[in-house]
């Protein structure tokens, strides 16, 4: 019985984390593209996404991620949802929350 309850946090937290990288990963992308930078195409466009991620998405990742981590799964789930209907990235979404500073 200790096991299967052991092997069932286990899982719950597995789904957790997993749920936090999804709800980070679609809102960084969202935080992109309202920068423009999805559209264009451009040389000069994709140096400017890589520099960005080279110098704040580990921040962005763990700036979220500490906040995340406080919220039920059931939570998350409405965050995740929140993400799929609106156009809206973390930032806008978690309300009083400090937002990301970019380097």
């Amino acid at each position: 019985m200790v096991q299967g309850v052991f092997l069932m946090r286990w899982t719950m937290t597995q789904i957790k984390s997993d749920l936090i990288c999804e709800i980070i990963r679609k809102s960084q992308t969202r935080f992109l593209n309202k920068k423009g930078w999805t559209a264009e195409r451009s040389e000069a466009c994709e140096q400017s996404v890589l520099e960005w991620v080279k110098n704040n998405a580990c921040g962005y990742r763990n700036h979220y991620k500490q906040q995340l981590e406080a919220y039920s799964t059931g939570e998350l789930s409405e965050l995740m949802k929140c993400l799929n209907e609106t156009d809206k990235d973390l930032k806008e979404i978690l309300d009083g929350a400090p937002a990301f500073i970019e380097k």
